[in-house]
Parts: structure tokens; sequence; C-alpha cells
């Protein structure tokens, strides 16, 4: 499989990876020391939701770069792509398909 990016584009399966693995271990860690209400039988698709909605956030705050001069940040306009979609279109489709996620998590435990 060939991975067409440009410029920081290579870095969105780690901005996937990284909050989703970290939200399920911080899960696991709360359901086993603390129990309570994270021992709770709820849906597993919520965390991948919430983890999801942090990949987004974090697409989007990295999608742009800056140099500094004179002490102050410019901007700088350059081609930041995964499979020629952009990161600011791709921190958009990661938070819609994770509010969607924890949408269906909360759905499927409250079994309506």
């Amino acid at each position: 499989m060939i991975i067409i990016y440009k410029n920081r584009g290579i870095l969105v399966p780690v901005f996937i990876i990284i909050p989703v693995v970290g939200i399920l271990i911080l899960s696991g860690v709360l359901e086993r020391n603390i129990g309570g209400i994270f021992a709770s039988n709820y849906d597993k698709n919520i965390i991948l939701g919430i983890g999801l909605v942090i990949s987004g956030i974090w697409t989007y705050l990295k999608r742009t770069d800056y140099n500094i001069v004179n002490g102050e940040k410019e901007e700088i306009e350059m081609n930041n792509h995964l499979f020629f979609i952009s990161l600011n279109l791709w921190s958009k489709i990661l938070f819609v398909v994770g509010l969607l996620t924890v949408i269906y998590g909360v759905l499927e435990t409250l079994n309506l």
C-alpha cells in the first residue's frame, strides 16, 4: 500500500492512534482501579468516539505551520495532505465521525 502524503499529512495516522489508544488505556485503568461509574456496563463506542473527537481537535490545531519572524508568529502557506485530503478536512471528518460514534454508543447504552 502506498501512502500518499505531503508535509504533515503523514502525521494523520499518529493523530488518530495516540488519542484512541490513550483513551482506551485510561478507561481500562479507571475501570480496574476506581470502579463505580467506570465499571458500569457502558458501550465501548463511547470511548472510541471520545478518542476520535480528541484526534479531530488535535489535527485541527496542527493543520497550519508557523514561522517566527522578529519575535512574531507568521502563518506559512503549506499543503499538508494525506491521500489528497487536507488536514483541515481530516480534522472535520474525525470530529464528525467521533461525535456520531459517541451518539451511537450512548444510544446503545440506553437501549434505545
